[in-house]
């Protein structure tokens, strides 16, 4: 599995006007914390990042290269200041080769479901399960196949497979998908049309007599 890489320098001990001046210099402070690991204060380039994080899951693992050292690790906070959203501080957990974590994956449904192409309406009901695993086992994401799933018919959990070396922690009888058909939407205008077209009728077909006694 391919990890995203973030250049990072150290931060030393800083007041909060320091911090300021760092962050309108374009930089981004932030933390590596671990279970047998002192925390390392360090920065990130707040452009670098912010074009990264488009891509960032919270299943994706991060190489970040302090000073030619690489540090596994997952993004599990990013905070944003309130008005502006502007990222003001991001936390990373270190990661080990065989450190088991729970984790949520993203679901992603590839293909056009059977259901869809017959007029019914796809409805994803979940976009993420949750898992654990160790860390070289972890997957980005989850590959799901709809091309089978018929009208009226749901896929749920048990029904897909789960990479190997994971284990999932979700209710396999939670539905990932569901297809709703949508001919009852088109048998419930139906009778409107008809009702408009009743109403319209008796004016047209009015007998010959009693409109000629109306004119008298």
């Amino acid at each position: 599995m391919e990890h995203i890489e973030l250049k990072a320098s150290p931060r030393g001990k800083m007041t909060k006007g320091e911090l300021n001046q760092a962050r309108k210099s374009g930089k981004v402070p932030a933390q590596l914390y671990g279970k047998e690991a002192e925390p390392m204060s360090i920065f990130l380039e707040s452009e670098a990042f912010s074009t990264t994080a488009k891509h960032l899951t919270e299943s994706m693992i991060i190489d970040v290269n302090l000073d030619g050292k690489k540090y596994s690790a997952l993004m599990k906070e990013v905070q944003r200041a309130n008005l502006s959203g502007e990222i003001i501080h991001i936390d990373f957990n270190l990661v080990g080769r065989g450190q088991k974590m729970h984790v949520k994956v993203p679901l992603h449904l590839n293909g056009i479901a059977k259901g869809v192409r017959e007029g019914g309406i796809l409805e994803h009901a979940i976009h993420d399960i949750e898992v654990e695993c160790q860390a070289e086992n972890l997957p980005e994401k989850i590959e799901v196949d709809i091309t089978d799933l018929e009208p009226n018919h749901a896929l749920h959990l048990r029904d897909i497979a789960i990479p190997e070396g994971v284990r999932l922690l979700t209710n396999p009888e939670t539905v990932i998908a569901i297809i709703k058909f949508a001919r009852a939407e088109v048998e419930a205008a139906a009778p409107a049309e008809a009702t408009a077209e009743t109403a319209a009728t008796p004016a047209q077909a009015a007998p010959e007599g009693a409109t000629e006694a109306a004119q008298k």
